[in-house]
């Protein structure tokens, strides 16, 4: 099914994308989200970690330049900053009837219950993961190929190493709280990949 003849959405799609770098959840973040605006009349918030650090490094600063050193060398950034900035940017744009889409988040055990917290806050209820698998080599390859500045082999590896130990034990506790985890083969090609998110979301 193409993405015009879907049905839209009758109420708010609410849901995390996990995936390890180089996994493509970028991009297929992008595509649900030209999805959700071809099908529905509804606004989309979108918490993109990764580009709300990178914004605090460009407003410069003490806090910007501490961030940026994490950035350049693949370390995760403190629970309280990711927490502050993911809790900031649906405070100021939540009105109630928008889909939420986060990237990037529940990095940890704090901003994994934080991110779930708030979402339980807003009533929620329905939020589902999306984890994009794909295999390390994969990831590595990828990630050398898209060439940007803080790709460097150290970084790629340190960001590697994190995901395995501090994200993904996350999935576990998302279950427990009843959230509904749907596993995603990465390695396919994008618009099978697309098609399968649609279909896991209950979208098509």
């Amino acid at each position: 099914m193409t993405d015009a003849a879907a049905t839209p959405a009758q109420k708010p799609t609410t849901v995390l994308f996990f995936g390890s770098q180089g996994s493509g959840k970028g991009t297929q973040v992008k595509r649900l989200m030209q999805f959700l605006e071809k099908t529905t009349h509804r606004a989309i918030i979108q918490i993109d970690m990764g580009q709300l650090l990178r914004d605090q490094v460009a407003k410069g600063g003490h806090t910007g330049e501490l961030i940026n050193y994490f950035l350049v060398n693949g370390l995760r950034v403190p629970d309280f900053l990711a927490v502050y900035l993911q809790s900031k940017r649906v405070i100021e744009n939540m009105s109630g009837e928008e889909h939420i889409i986060g990237d990037g988040l529940a990095r940890g055990d704090d901003q994994a219950r934080a991110i779930d917290d708030m979402m339980l806050f807003y009533k929620r209820h329905d939020m589902q993961i999306i984890d994009i698998q794909i295999s390390e080599e994969t990831a590595v390859n990828r990630l050398i190929k898209r060439g940007r500045n803080d790709d460097t082999p150290d970084a790629i590896r340190n960001r590697l190493s994190w995901y395995k130990t501090d994200v993904l034990p996350q999935m576990a506790m998302f279950r427990d709280r009843g959230r509904v985890v749907h596993v995603i083969d990465g390695e396919l090609d994008e618009e099978t990949i697309h098609q399968n998110i649609l279909k896991a979301l209950g979208l098509v």
